[in-house]
């Protein structure tokens, strides 16, 4: 079969073909917050060919500081490289978003294998033809806007998992020098629990007090093995922790570089407040409101009715002859306007406002009691630093003395070193509770607590 207009009908394909979708690129991230701004993050190739080896990225081992742990949390978070993978998806969409529709090509064949004359092919009629949709109202343009903020929206998603990501890791780090402390503070209770008792053991046999008093030291004793015990396995547990953070199974870190005892004064909370538009969460919300805003836009245009145009060559095979068809159609936009995509559009965009409110309202909440627990914790660590420890210590000193004279009991002596034990465990929950309350607020304000400080992390 000939068609006389076969050239045309290839032009008309290759012009009504979509457009050619262009490379990815990071439009979608936005600019990371000042906590941990100077640190790498991972990032997933753009093209999904291209597989990424967290064993290219080299684990902590040896001493190990905070800003090590941060830095391979950053690199090797299998949470953090997920959200990455959502942006690039969410990237791709967007190409997709912006390419015209396909033309469709059809054959059609009438009059044939019919009754008499149109028993055969004699009379038959064949058409080959192409149509292609076209979107009116910049259906295709407006589209493209909402698959873009969707990008950029799964960017700040991203970017929230990346300050959580450097939150939790600061955290089980503080949580492991902690951990630490308490072990160093269980192995002296050990050690003085045996001195205690083998004071109270030399008086016992020396006939000077009851051999029940030996009794209770030896409870006492006992009592600081099972501690010794239990701080052993917090803190192997506490070292599993904070290396799941750039997913090891099992540390390969020997030690851990940091002090508790350092400690800067809170700021003010007025300070505080000033900064937390920084935080990811509230910040976010930009993305959202022109998200919402573009499916307006894009439930608008859907109003408009779309044309669909055709045109191709007929056969007649009764006559050997070719002529060009052509059609256009468009549906009459009569009961279907998008009346509802629209208005439930348009109250999205309302409830967003709202939800952005509500948001805004629930982490300056959340910032004033982390400035509370934090500002109650810094004055807790000097009252108990400067006036409860030294005081105890003193009286420990003292009662063991009076009790080697023979001047206090033994129950007096136990008493005193409970005291400074307690002490001891307090300064380490106080402490604990000052660096956990930081890195608190500087998750809710996305950036250092401090603002002079170097935002490349948190620094216990």
């Amino acid at each position: 079969m000939t068609f006389r207009a076969h050239g045309a009908l290839i032009a008309l394909t290759l012009l009504a073909g979509g457009c050619a979708s262009g490379p990815l690129d990071d439009s979608a991230w936005p600019a990371p917050r000042p906590l941990g701004q100077g640190l790498e993050s991972i990032r997933p190739p753009y093209s999904p060919d291209e597989a990424f080896e967290f064993d290219s990225v080299a684990e902590p081992t040896g001493i190990m500081s905070l800003r090590d742990a941060l830095a391979a949390a950053l690199l090797r978070s299998p949470n953090l490289m997920a959200d990455g993978y959502e942006v690039r998806a969410r990237e791709a969409e967007a190409l997709q978003a912006g390419l015209m529709p396909n033309p469709e090509l059809s054959a059609e064949f009438e009059n044939f294998g019919g009754s008499g004359e149109l028993s055969g092919t004699d009379k038959l009629e064949s058409t080959l033809s192409l149509s292609q949709l076209v979107e009116l109202g910049g259906k295709r343009v407006k589209r493209r806007n909402v698959a873009n903020r969707e990008a950029r929206l799964a960017g700040w998603l991203y970017e929230i998992r990346r300050i959580d990501v450097l939150s939790k890791t600061a955290s089980d780090y503080v949580g492991l020098l902690a951990s630490e402390r308490r072990l160093r503070i269980a192995i002296e209770t050990q050690e003085l629990a045996k001195r205690v008792h083998n004071v109270i053991d030399e008086r016992v046999n020396a006939g000077k007090v009851s051999p029940v008093e030996r009794n209770k030291a030896q409870v006492e004793l006992a009592l600081a093995k099972l501690g010794l015990n239990q701080a052993q396995r917090e803190v192997m547990a506490a070292r599993t922790r904070l290396a799941s953070n750039w997913g090891s199974p099992d540390p390969q870190f020997e030690s851990l570089v940091g002090d508790l005892e350092q400690l800067d004064a809170p700021p003010t909370l007025d300070s505080l407040l000033s900064r937390v538009e920084q935080n990811p969460d509230l910040a976010r919300w930009a993305a959202e409101s022109s998200l919402r805003q573009a499916e307006v836009e894009l439930a608008l245009s859907q109003r408009r009715a779309d044309l669909t145009i055709s045109g191709g060559v007929r056969y007649f095979e009764e006559i050997n002859e070719t002529a060009f068809v052509a059609g256009i159609s468009m549906p009459l936009m009569v009961f279907d306007q998008n009346q509802g995509g629209i208005q439930a559009a348009r109250l999205r965009v309302l409830q967003g406002g709202h939800l952005e409110e509500a948001n805004r309202v629930q982490i300056r909440m959340a910032l004033v009691v982390a400035f509370q627990i934090l500002d109650g914790a810094y004055f807790s660590v000097h009252i108990i630093r400067d006036e409860v420890l030294p005081n105890a210590e003193r009286s420990f000193e003292a009662a063991e003395e009076a009790f080697r004279e023979g001047k206090i009991g033994a129950l007096d002596l136990l008493d005193a070193e409970r005291t400074l034990f307690e002490g001891r465990r307090l300064l380490t929950d106080a402490l604990t509770t000052y660096h956990l309350a930081v890195i608190a607020g500087e998750r809710l304000i996305g950036a250092p607590l401090h603002e002079e400080d170097q935002p490349e992390g948190i620094d216990p």
